[in-house]
């Protein structure tokens, strides 16, 4: 019989990166002492390439001739960690299905499975169904997991902080025998009581995704070419702040303008409605599994202060999961949580003034080989992209520097802020994110040529620091997508 595990998220002890979390509160600045530096071109400690030149910091911070900008309330203490609140009862998923054009797909079966069942030995697995339910009228669906999982579920979801993730699906197909299919990934928070995790709570917030069924033809299984571990996806224009769209992109870069993922040799499959039943036989294997740098956050200091990162004991992240169903166009159908622990911490500290960068990981990502045998249909296959640990490849960094992104801080992005998310920070003190849900990296990572998106919560143990120091002018600060003493995202700095 395969022996089959779950994905750990969990590092031999062997290889462990010690670093000393920052204190978090009121008092004189005491800048976090972290894994990496980019003091000197340490090993391990991200790009050796020579940061941009920046300005010899004065007294005085650089402004221009127009009238200051109206500053926020000062801050006197660091925002502390919202209390986690208890949850109880099931976990109950939801979705909603469609076809190609948007019309519901009604009273279709869909099926959830684990998203962390694989082979150890790369074999072919089919996977345990945890559930099915009907799709209602309008394409929306909901499924409740029992009060008590089996054994190896609830293994997965304590190895996953909590949260098992389900990858939600349907398969049927068209009159002429065509397999439409499509795949939906959700987290079931299924922590609850005095045992409920930080990723149980937020898996019970998420929104239902959308999800449309499309044409699957492929006969041949698609294996990703080889590549190597850079980082020229991460730059300082993708814009953090927005949202990853479920916008198609080619595995090959070229262009995907005029592509229709529901017109097959003419055919238009887009207001086609297959059949509604469990008729299709379901089997996955790993194709491939990569290490790829991973964008995981960021930091700022401008004028006089410093700026501290640490990612610690919990992955804290979730990712925008790339499906496809011809292995060369890919789109992003849903999210997945990995918030287990990494068993150390990397990070930086003390660094500034006037710099800013983004922070990566090293992640084991997996192609996944989605097969799907529907009666009288030969075999077809579907592919997802999977991340799966925190994972350094054998002689690389622990963590990196990523893009430089001091664009986002100073005087010019002051006055473009929102005036109700500024505020001003008194000499050495510090203010910490601890809680709250990062912004979206749309650009997160390129993994097999695929680009992937990420979101980071912050905990008690993740989090973004800026310390103050003693110069006479005002320091100001303000949150990328909110107040500092709510959910800011970022903390930029002026």
């Amino acid at each position: 019989m395969t022996k089959i595990s779950g994905r750990r998220l969990t590092l031999a002890t062997a290889l462990s990166v010690v670093a000393t979390s920052a204190v978090l509160g009121l008092g004189l600045s005491a800048p976090a002492h972290a894994a990496c530096t980019q003091s000197t071109d340490t090993p391990g400690c991200g790009s050796t390439s020579s940061p941009t030149p920046t300005p010899t910091p004065t007294d005085a911070k650089p402004s221009d001739s127009a009238a200051p900008p109206i500053s926020g309330p000062t801050i006197t203490a660091a925002p502390s960690p919202s209390s986690l609140p208890s949850v109880s009862g099931a976990a109950t998923v939801k979705g909603v299905f469609t076809l190609g054009n948007g019309s519901p797909l009604a009273g279709a079966t869909v099926t959830l499975t684990p998203v962390d069942e694989v082979a150890e030995d790369g074999s072919d697995v089919t996977p345990t169904v945890v559930g099915t339910t009907k799709t209602a009228a309008d394409g929306s669906w909901s499924f409740t997991l029992p009060s008590s999982l089996p054994a190896s579920l609830q293994n997965y979801a304590d190895a996953n902080g909590g949260v098992l993730s389900l990858e939600a699906s349907f398969d049927g197909k068209a009159p002429d025998g065509t397999v439409l299919t499509g795949s939906d990934y959700v987290d079931a928070g299924v922590a609850t009581g005095s045992a409920t995790t930080e990723g149980s709570v937020a898996a019970r917030a998420e929104a239902p995704n959308s999800v449309a069924i499309h044409p699957d033809v492929d006969e041949t299984q698609v294996t990703p070419a080889d590549s190597t571990l850079v980082d020229s996806t991460d730059t300082a224009s993708d814009d953090s702040s927005g949202t990853a769209g479920n916008t198609w992109q080619s595995a090959d870069g070229t262009s995907t303008t005029g592509f229709d993922p529901d017109k097959v040799d003419g055919v238009d499959y887009s207001s086609v409605t297959p059949d509604l039943g469990p008729a299709c036989i379901v089997s996955k294997h790993v194709i491939k599994q990569h290490d790829y740098y991973t964008t995981i956050g960021e930091a700022h200091a401008y004028y006089d202060t410093t700026a501290a990162f640490e990612y610690n004991n919990t992955l804290s992240s979730t990712w925008g999961i790339a499906t496809s169903v011809d292995g060369t166009h890919w789109s992003i159908t849903g999210k997945i949580s990995r918030k287990n622990s990494t068993g150390h911490a990397v990070g930086f500290a003390g660094q500034g003034p006037y710099w800013a960068k983004r922070f990566q990981i090293p992640v084991e990502y997996q192609d996944v080989d989605r097969r799907v045998t529907c009666v009288g249909v030969k075999t077809k296959h579907t592919y997802s992209i999977i991340p799966v640990k925190y994972d350094i490849p054998s002689g690389g960094d622990v963590a990196r520097y990523g893009a430089d992104v001091r664009s986002k801080d100073g005087v010019s992005a002051y006055r473009n802020s929102n005036p109700a998310y500024r505020a001003v920070l008194g000499k050495k003190q510090y203010a910490t994110i601890t809680s709250g849900t990062s912004v979206t990296y749309s650009v997160a990572a390129k993994v097999f040529n695929v680009t992937v998106s990420l979101d980071t919560e912050y905990g008690a143990a993740h989090y973004q620091k800026i310390t103050a120091g003693s110069g006479s002018s005002e320091h100001d600060i303000w949150g990328a997508k909110g107040k500092i003493s709510g959910n800011p995202g970022v903390i930029y700095s002026y």
